[in-house]
């Protein structure tokens, strides 16, 4: 598993921030409607917007949070006419237009949309602030405006939801391109690329709530973001098992949501057995899905397993040859397997042909710490806290340095044991983290009661304890054992394929 984000508190407050708007054009341009829709809004659906007192109906302010909890809390069956719809200019003329429009080449397909327009509604949910039950709720509200609210003279049944089948070719379609944009940015992974792809997902999902592969992409989003942001890692997990398994019930066929549950099976329900299944049911659907060997390989990597996911790893790259995340993946697992020199060679690789990605850089640190190499782990250290912005990280590897200039190797391990435990005293560190620090310096006995603290936690980063090199010199004591046994540590079936 890649190495989790050093601190634990979320990249950006959920607290709302309470952003005000001073003009009618100002709150039109927030809502992504003219000024007469939100006015008309203002008089016959109480939308929040504050006079200035004493100066007149025409001076106005409103609070983005207002504006947010306004929208959210309108009933689903409350109808949107054409206009509002953005099928109508402000005078009445129809455009035949959705909200957002197409035009970037993205993929060979030509894409984009109003900068202002992709931020409207939707710029809380690019910042994580939006659950996935919230991004229902928005997808069902909109989903709504085409729901038949009579039954057909043909059909004495009560009217049914919307599908995707009762979406538009050009709302389909658009959800298809926002889809894809969301996959261009999720691939960059980078935390600002990552809160993009967050964001198009969710539009795709509102243009058509049957759309099993953007509720797959909202998965995967979270399953990163908690690696390359310092999102908390449950609460990640959360969100990407609501968003997978409603991929599964909108489209049980699609391999990639078998896939994106399987991950969280394992990293967020400690089910090694479920996720297994997962894994094989995504790759008996599409054996060429590089990503499921990918993932399995990584949930899976322990003593005992290193030659089944090696197999997958390499199979993984030979179907995506050019994936800097499977090169560096498959330098940290040589590396844990024992093929040291060949898996840090490889690492090195990755980091220099793209030193903007953030995987390397963590793997490097985690390599040259355990070779006791500290100029080098502090280097890729500091450099890694830089672009995750991460500054819990930040603080502990100053220490470290500080440390290490006093007293050299003893110093520094101190340093980082002393920072460490004052952020994990304050709930901004995992355990796990502090617990490699305390068995490098051999507090054996203080390393194992994190770990069960961690487990307690059902802290992600706790799974460490499976491969971690420094974690595994405590491999002969009864505690350690006892909490591999706990967590139901899977035997490796080495027949299956």
């Amino acid at each position: 598993m890649p190495l989790a984000p050093y601190g634990s508190g979320s990249p950006v407050s959920a607290r709302r921030a309470r952003a005000r708007l001073d003009s009618w054009k100002e709150i039109a341009d927030y809502l992504g409607r003219g000024e007469r829709t939100v006015k008309r809004w203002e008089s016959e659906r109480s939308l929040p917007v504050h006079h200035v007192p004493g100066h007149g109906h025409g001076s106005v302010y409103a609070f983005t949070a207002e504006l947010d909890e306004w929208l959210l809390s309108r009933k689903p069956e409350e109808p949107i006419s054409s206009q509002e719809n953005g099928l109508q200019n402000e005078n009445g003329v129809s455009t035949g237009k959705p909200p957002i429009e197409a035009s970037a080449n993205i993929s060979g397909v030509h894409a984009s949309w109003d900068s202002k327009a992709q931020s409207r509604l939707w710029h809380i949910v690019a910042y994580g602030v939006l659950s996935v039950s919230t991004v229902l709720l928005l997808a069902h509200f909109l989903k709504s405006r085409t729901t038949s609210t009579h039954s057909s003279s043909l059909d004495p049944s009560p009217a049914k939801t919307t599908s995707s089948a009762d979406i538009s070719d050009p709302e389909r379609e658009l959800a298809h391109q926002l889809y894809l944009r969301g996959r261009f940015e999720w691939n960059k992974r980078t935390p600002e690329s990552l809160n993009r792809a967050l964001d198009y997902f969710t539009q795709s999902i509102v243009h058509d709530p049957g759309n099993a592969q953007a509720y797959v992409g909202l998965a995967d989003t979270y399953n990163l973001l908690r690696e390359y942001t310092t999102m908390p890692q449950n609460e990640a997990y959360e969100r990407a098992i609501a968003a997978a398994k409603k991929a599964i019930e909108l489209d049980d066929s699609l391999a990639e949501a078998h896939r994106s549950l399987a991950f969280d099976e394992v990293w967020g329900n400690w089910d090694f057995a479920a996720a297994e299944r997962e894994f094989r049911r995504a790759i008996a659907l599409n054996p060429r899905d590089p990503l499921a060997r990918l993932w399995f390989a990584n949930a899976f990597a322990a003593p005992g397993w290193y030659p089944i996911c090696l197999r997958e790893i390499d199979r993984a790259q030979e179907l995506d040859p050019a994936s800097h995340a499977i090169l560096a993946d498959k330098g940290l697992m040589l590396f844990h397997a024992g093929q040291t020199q060949p898996g840090l060679e490889l690492v090195r690789q990755v980091a220099v042909t793209d030193p903007e990605f953030l995987s390397p850089h963590r793997y490097l640190a985690e390599m040259y710490l355990s070779l006791r190499d500290y100029p080098d782990f502090l280097q890729q250290s500091e450099r890694v806290a830089e672009v995750s912005h991460d500054e819990v990280l930040k603080a502990t590897t100053a220490a470290a340095r500080a440390g290490f200039r006093q007293d050299g190797e003893r110093g520094l391990l101190l340093g980082l044991y002393l920072s460490q435990k004052k952020f994990y005293a304050e709930g901004k560190l995992p355990g796990t983290l502090l617990a490699i620090t305390c068995a490098q310096l051999g507090k054996k006995d203080e390393a194992l009661q994190l770990l069960r603290e961690d487990y307690e936690r059902h802290n992600a980063v706790f799974l460490m304890i499976r491969q971690n090199l420094s974690l595994l010199t405590l491999i002969q004591e009864p505690g350690y054992q006892e909490l591999l046994r706990k967590i139901h540590s899977p035997v490796p079936n080495t027949t299956a394929e």
